[in-house]
């Protein structure tokens, strides 16, 4: 690892991101887990602040996204820095992956959010077409529960695949 890098832990059901000092400091969204989930609703005032990397790793491998084209190392522990103490975390919005990418690239994003939201299409569509099923009276009852409950199961296998492939490619960006 080098100072500038965006470096991440793997934590139960999402990654947490930073940017590594260099120093054994990492500047990332200071968060628990818990926090994490109820911060869209909580009015939580998590910040931005510098840590050690055993702190933030919490024991876990770390790892560092690779990207094809990036600001150069100092530029992105500037952003970095420029941050500290800002509060705001939001779950979908402002979190410490799109806080990592923006230091990285100047570009706030999120794969993981790209992910749940890229997963939820096929979802949200397969419900719809449940829902309608379900309310047909030209086809018989026993048949609409069974077509929409195979519906809905279909299209929850297709948002769990796409979701772990989207995941997938995220990873293979990443080195440990």
């Amino acid at each position: 690892m080098a100072h500038g890098d965006h470096i991440f832990v793997h934590c139960t059901g999402y990654s947490h991101h930073g940017i590594d000092c260099g120093d054994g400091n990492v500047i990332h969204f200071d968060f628990t887990p818990k926090r994490k989930f109820f911060s869209c609703v909580s009015g939580d005032t998590s910040r931005i602040r510098e840590t050690s990397i055993e702190e933030f790793s919490l024991g876990r491998e770390i790892q560092i996204r690779d990207y094809a084209q990036s600001s150069s190392a100092d530029r992105v522990l500037e952003r970095a820095r420029s941050r500290l103490g800002e509060s705001g975390y939001h779950l979908f919005a402002n979190n410490c992956e799109h806080f990592a990418r923006w230091c990285k690239t100047g570009v706030a994003d999120s794969s993981q959010i790209d992910a749940v939201d890229e997963a939820a299409r096929p979802l949200a569509k397969g419900v719809f077409a449940a829902s309608v099923i379900r309310v047909l009276p030209i086809v018989p009852l026993p048949l609409r529960v069974i077509v929409s409950g195979a519906t809905l199961g279909v299209s929850i296998g297709r948002s769990t695949a796409k979701y772990f492939r989207r995941r997938q490619s995220d990873i293979q960006n990443t080195r440990s």
